[in-house]
């Protein structure tokens, strides 16, 4: 082939290349969140500003134009086939039902209708495919993702934050704050730059079928672990023939093995190496889990061990905590949670429907609003709490919550009423029900308690402020007995350790100094459960420093169930330079 020819073929690809961009088509596939829904706008009414239509922005991220050809959207569980329309440089297309194309037109100059667009206004999945049906962008977006309730109640669209965390969801999503209630076709009025460092972690764990080990992580990765199967080992060794993603949030990883795991074998699962999440940021990552093969729950196999039926500030955040009191594994994707009903619940639905593989003596918590009990509960491990939104609504006095399995066999019931709290409580609100013993019937109302307030009125899980305790006798310990609060980072303060052989005691703790003048009030009239601890930090009641010197500890518990009284005094000294 001589030069000519060879510049002839040159220029023919290049004008065929541009000819195609200029048409809308690239010249390579395109790559996930390329294109991106941008903003949605579920629920119109009241209106703000904008007509009372419902609509999903989407965005070209690419600088240069987009063909949409034989692309699909579906809207929960409806397909919609998008028009034939090529999404400008950059630029942004709204969609909308098509009869009210004239309504919006003068607040959007770029309009895709379809014949019909029903978003479900509490929240669902939204998932744009392209002409091979691959998964472009998914979100799943929530009524919640509005951070200011007024804003929950309809005229304000969800808009996306940061572009460059397509995947990310509650925390890179807000109401507009555009006076209109939305920015329909423009740049979004909430844009701003995020920042997330966390390093992705195992949130939980299943097995899909023989073969198939399901991995779900706290972030979203991209398909380049799938060409690592390094990552990936296990011990016993199972052989690892590859990994594929599970679409459409990608959040989750199969591990695909060449021979079964053996049943009664607990399997530690090691991912060490560097995961990328959807942002491009790259971890250095060295994660265990264990995993096995499963067993079907039986009868008292797993008990409700926790309850919270009274959120504070009237928030639609309950919480149910599960206790695997068994010898084998169980999945809760093979359990129903159910209210109401007698024998059987009116309502139940799936515990966790991707599956959770929960361990002899684990606790596994089901949250209406999971980042609501993260910010108002002491949550010690946090992949412990699970998301369950399709949880049925507990009623705050009394009701029945059931745990079944996926045939509703019973294998736990508690009926429940707010006289199973401590009576001396103002308030119920915010303070879970605990159970004392696992092995203790779970309708033996003795066997439940309010959650202790020095722990913050709930322990969603971890073991529980008032679990029955098998002391001979109250301990009150205080530690270390000589501490030098100089802000050095040793031995700043000091912690009164106290353990009671019974729940429900109420506990004063007053500091006095060596001539029995009070010194500082660490605790009036608490609630505590079968342990607590108080910190002082060497201050007096205004705060101000309090001279080196000895001080007496003086301790005082009593329990009015059982009217006993116990009263200590322990000795520490305060040293400073």
């Amino acid at each position: 082939m001589n030069v000519k020819t060879l510049k002839t073929l040159f220029v023919m690809l290049f004008f065929f290349g541009t000819t195609q961009v200029a048409k809308g088509q690239t010249v390579s596939e395109l790559e996930r969140y390329d294109i991106i829904i941008s903003e949605v706008m579920a629920k119109p009414t009241p209106t703000i500003g904008l007509p009372a239509v419902e609509y999903i922005e989407l965005h070209n991220r690419l600088p240069h134009p987009v063909s949409l050809q034989n692309w699909k959207l579906n809207v929960g569980n409806t397909v919609k086939k998008l028009p034939n329309i090529t999404l400008d440089s950059c630029g942004y297309a709204v969609i909308i039902a098509q009869k009210f194309e004239t309504d919006f037109a003068p607040f959007c100059e770029h309009i895709i209708t379809l014949s019909s667009l029903a978003i479900t206004d509490g929240g669902q999945s939204l998932t744009l495919y392209d002409q091979h049906d691959a998964v472009i962008h998914h979100i799943q977006f929530k009524r919640e993702w509005h951070s200011e309730t007024i804003k929950q109640e309809g005229g304000w669209s969800l808009e996306m934050v940061d572009e460059n965390w397509p995947c990310a969801e509650k925390w890179n999503w807000d109401s507009s704050t555009d006076p209109l209630g939305g920015t329909p076709g423009r740049p979004n009025s909430i844009r701003n730059t995020l920042y997330d460092n966390d390093s992705p972690t195992i949130s939980g764990i299943t097995m899909t079928d023989s073969l198939t080990l399901r991995i779900h992580f706290s972030k979203t990765l991209t398909d380049n672990v799938l060409a690592q199967e390094s990552l990936f080992q296990t011990s016993p060794n199972l052989e690892i023939l590859c990994i594929t993603e599970v679409p459409p949030k990608f959040s989750s990883l199969d591990v695909h093995f060449s021979n079964p795991p053996q049943p009664n074998i607990t399997y530690r699962l090691l991912v060490n190496g560097h995961l990328t999440d959807c942002s491009g940021s790259l971890y250095p990552v060295y994660l265990e889990t264990l995993f096995g093969i499963s067993s079907p729950p039986s009868h008292n196999d797993l008990v409700i061990n926790e309850i919270l039926t009274n959120p504070l500030d009237n928030q639609n955040a309950e919480y149910l905590e599960i206790y695997n009191r068994s010898n084998h594994i169980i999945d809760l994707k093979d359990v129903k949670v159910g209210y109401g009903g007698d024998t059987l619940p009116q309502k139940a639905v799936v515990a966790v429907s991707k599956g959770f593989q929960l361990h002899p003596q684990e606790y596994a918590v089901l949250c209406k609003q999971r980042e609501i009990t993260l910010q108002q509960y002491i949550c010690k491990d946090e992949k412990r709490l699970m998301e369950c939104d399709s949880m049925p609504d507990f009623a705050i006095s009394e009701g029945v919550i059931h745990l079944t399995d996926r045939s509703l066999r019973p294998i736990d019931r508690l009926a429940y009423s707010e006289e199973m709290h401590y009576d001396k409580l103002l308030t119920t609100k915010g303070v879970s029900l605990e159970r004392l013993y696992a092995n203790h019937p779970t309708q033996d109302e003795n066997n439940w308690r309010s959650a202790a307030e020095s722990a913050g009125f709930g322990t969603p899980g971890y073991q529980n402020s008032q679990s029955g305790n098998a002391e001979s006798e109250d301990e009150f310990e205080v530690l270390p007995d000589v501490f030098s609060p100089d802000n050095d980072g040793f031995e700043d303060y000091t912690e009164v350790l106290c353990k009671f052989t019974e729940d429900e005691n109420r506990v004063s703790i007053n500091i006095f100094n060596n001539r029995g003048h009070p010194v500082k009030q660490l605790a009036n009239n608490v609630l505590c459960g079968t342990e607590a601890f108080f910190r002082w930090e060497g201050n007096d009641e205004n705060g101000n420093p309090a001279p080196a010197g000895m001080y007496v500890v003086q301790i005082e518990k009593w329990n009015l169930r059982t009217q006993k009284t116990v009263r200590k005094r322990k000795v520490v000294s305060i040293y400073r330079q």
